[in-house]
C-alpha cells in the first residue's frame, strides 16, 4: 500500500517459523522497494524516492526477542539510526499477544495491541464487549471478507494446505525421521530456558534443569514469561 505521504508499506503474513531464510527474504523484499523507485539516469530521483516499511506478521515467538512488536532499521556503532532512513522493518508476533493480555488485561491493551490480538483469535464474545472502534473496524473487514467469495475460496485452500503440511509431520515423525530435528529442538529449549532462567534466578542452582524433557523445558520457558513463582517452577521439574 501507499499512504497519502508517499510511503510504501508491504504487508506479510507468516504461518511457518520465522527461519534464516524468511528474514532473508523480507530484508530482499525492502531492498527491492526501494530500488524499484529509481529510474537508471534519473538525475533528480533523491526527489521521488520515499520511505519503505515492511511489516511481517508471524505465528511465531522469537525466544531471544521477547517482544511482541520487533523493530529493526540500520544503525550505527553509537546507536544513532541512519540520516534519511529509508527501510524500516517491524516483526510482529502474534502468539506473544497472549503474555501482553495477562500482564495488561485485555480492557487496558492499545489500539494496536487490541488490533493484533483480534487478529489472532479472532472476533470473539469477549472481544465484541469492549465495543471499540477497532473491534469495530476489523469486524467490518472480516465481514467484506466473507462475502468476497474468491478469498473464501483461496483462504479454505490455503487451510487445506496447512492441514496437509500437518499431517506430513506427522507421518514423519511416526517414521523416525526427525530424531536429529527433535535433539536439536531439546538443545534449543534448554538453552532458552536455561538463559531465562538464570535472568530472573541468578542465585538459584542451574542444576535442577538438566536432563529434563523438551515438554518440560517448554513448559518451564512458558511458567518463566508469566512469571510464575519459583516454588512452582521446582514443583514442575519434580
Amino acid at each position: 500500500m501507499k499512504t497519502d505521504e508517499g510511503k510504501l508499506i508491504d504487508i506479510e503474513m507468516q504461518n511457518s517459523a520465522l527461519t534464516k531464510e524468511v528474514h532473508y527474504r523480507f530484508q530482499i523484499y525492502g531492498a527491492r522497494m526501494i530500488d524499484h523507485q529509481v529510474n537508471r539516469g534519473d538525475l533528480l530521483y533523491s526527489e521521488n524516492v520515499h520511505e519503505v516499511y515492511t511489516i511481517l506478521f508471524v505465528n511465531d515467538i522469537d525466544r531471544e526477542n521477547l517482544l511482541l512488536i520487533d523493530t529493526y532499521m540500520p544503525r550505527n556503532q553509537l546507536n544513532h539510526v541512519r540520516k534519511y532512513n529509508l527501510l524500516t522493518h517491524h516483526n510482529i508476533y502474534l502468539p506473544f499477544i497472549d503474555a501482553v493480555v495477562r500482564e495488561k488485561g485485555l480492557k487496558n491493551l492499545s489500539k494496536i495491541e487490541l488490533a493484533i490480538y483480534t487478529l489472532y483469535h479472532g472476533i470473539t464474545d469477549d472481544i465484541m464487549a469492549l465495543n471499540s472502534e477497532v473491534v469495530i473496524m476489523m469486524k467490518e473487514k472480516m465481514d467484506q471478507f466473507n462475502e468476497d467469495e474468491e478469498l473464501v475460496l483461496a483462504a479454505s485452500k490455503r487451510q487445506l494446505v496447512k492441514i496437509q503440511h500437518h499431517q506430513e509431520k506427522v507421518r514423519i515423525r511416526q517414521e523416525g525421521k526427525e530424531e536429529g530435528l527433535k535433539e536439536g529442538e531439546l538443545l534449543k529449549a534448554k538453552e532458552n530456558t536455561l538463559m531465562l532462567f538464570k535472568s530472573k534466578y541468578p542465585q538459584e542452582d542451574i542444576l535442577m534443569l538438566e536432563n529434563l524433557t523438551l515438554s518440560q523445558y517448554n513448559e518451564i520457558f512458558k511458567a518463566l514469561i508469566e512469571n510464575k513463582d519459583l516454588q512452582i517452577i521446582k514443583e514442575m521439574i519434580k
